[in-house]
């Protein structure tokens, strides 16, 4: 059987989606640069931009906004989240999950419609959004740039799973590293909670602490690697070991963004960095290769884990 060269009755919004946390628990504001990356070609468009948020404690879909920008084939803007957050009725005052929806002009508010696979690609490949925090009032800047295209949609990839292998676990006094973890899909109808198993690491790979954490729909979750080590009675073994490790990380019953954040908790100076996945490093990823790499490390980490149960097909 042919590849699908369409996904029918995809929902616009997620066409290229921009998906980031808003740390205002932590007293970061975020400003999101965002851009039409395909310049020329069959697949150059303008685009138009809006923002959905959702509370990031509980998933509650806080709104969607009206598109609040345009842009043209190969342009690129840059805006701070607070703006069109503060356009959405009964925002929280804590953390909130944000995506910013780039949707080809032409789609724009339509409820659904039958999206070609090689544009959704070339946008998605073409984004590279940066993401930046800046710590309010102390003026520390950090970002980083990643993509996080459409996710979670058993229309795109028969198979939801996460590896997150990050050798940047610093801990020290007073330096923390946060792992963040988002969870969403192509649905505002999408309700799978996801669960992602993880070891800290020493430097000479000696295994740590272990431990686990769920991650509703539509919200992120930070996992402090201070308290992962503190809470498995291991914090002074490792910090006077050098404070430096890898986080060793899956999910077997959805896919979750994962970022990494090494903060310090008295000046706030952050630093941010992405985990690329495998297939950046390993050419023959996807398919079996990956199901066979996932039930090595599964067997080799967690093979007293329960299985999950499988994760619900997001809703079109």
């Amino acid at each position: 059987m042919a590849p699908a060269s369409t996904i029918e009755g995809l929902d616009p919004r997620f066409f290229r989606p921009c998906i980031f946390a808003m740390l205002r628990e932590l007293d970061y504001g975020t400003r999101a640069t965002v851009n039409n990356g395909v310049s020329s070609g069959p697949h150059a468009t303008p685009m138009l931009v809006s923002m959905s948020a959702w509370d990031a404690a509980d998933g509650r879909h806080i709104g969607t906004t009206e598109a609040f920008d345009r842009l043209e084939p190969g342009e690129i803007r840059k805006f701070d989240a607070d703006g069109p957050l503060g356009t959405l009725p009964d925002v929280p005052a804590g953390d909130v999950l944000a995506v910013v929806h780039v949707v080809p002009e032409a789609m724009a508010g339509r409820p659904a419609v039958d999206a070609g696979i090689a544009a959704m690609q070339a946008h998605v490949l073409a984004s590279d959004d940066f993401i930046e925090y800046y710590q309010r009032p102390k003026g520390v800047v950090t970002g980083v740039a990643y993509q996080t295209g459409p996710l979670n949609d058993t229309r795109l990839s028969s198979t939801r799973s996460t590896v997150c292998q990050a050798p940047k676990v610093i801990v020290s006094d007073p330096v923390d590293t946060l792992f963040l973890l988002m969870n969403v899909s192509t649905s505002f109808g999408y309700a799978d909670p996801v669960r992602m198993d993880y070891w800290i690491l020493g430097a000479d790979g000696s295994r740590v602490a272990r431990s686990h954490v769920e991650v509703p729909p539509f919200t992120f979750r930070l996992v402090s690697a201070t308290e992962a080590l503190e809470h498995a009675g291991k914090l002074e073994e490792y910090r006077a070991g050098g404070g430096l490790g890898m986080f060793l990380g899956l999910s077997r019953n959805g896919t979750l963004v994962p970022i990494s954040l090494t903060r310090n908790k008295v000046t706030g100076a952050i630093a941010c960095d992405h985990t690329l996945p495998p297939k950046f490093y390993l050419s023959t990823w996807g398919g079996e290769p990956r199901h066979a790499a996932n039930a090595r490390l599964e067997a080799e980490f967690f093979a007293d884990v329960p299985a999950p149960q499988p994760a619900g097909a997001a809703a079109p």
